[in-house]
């Protein structure tokens, strides 16, 4: 997996979830999200597949059940259980998405 940020970064930012009880949800526009939704094929064989359900964002690994993302960043996201963080970044034709497992 591509990691950009470090780990500590994304565990403050998951600590300051869990502390806060609710996270402080950044507002993204309709074309921000359509640069987030799809499916990305990671580099350690996993899958990970972005899909909207309502008006909320879902995060589903290797098929399993789906989990709620919330915002934390600019196209920067926490799944509700703390397992991973996403940092989106659009590039011509393509966005590109670096995945931290939190926990497994």
């Amino acid at each position: 997996m591509k990691v950009m940020r470090s780990l500590p970064i994304a565990l403050a930012a998951a600590l300051a979830l869990l502390m806060s009880g609710c996270a402080t949800e950044y507002y993204h526009t309709p074309h921000e999200m359509a640069d987030v939704y799809g499916t990305y094929p990671l580099s350690d064989g996993d899958t990970l597949r972005i899909e909207k359900m309502g008006n909320r964002a879902f995060a589903r690994l290797n098929g399993a059940e789906p989990v709620r993302l919330t915002s934390v960043g600019p196209l920067e996201f926490v799944t509700q259980d703390q397992s991973l963080h996403l940092q989106f970044e659009p590039l011509p034709f393509t966005t590109e998405v670096t995945v931290e497992r939190l926990r497994y």
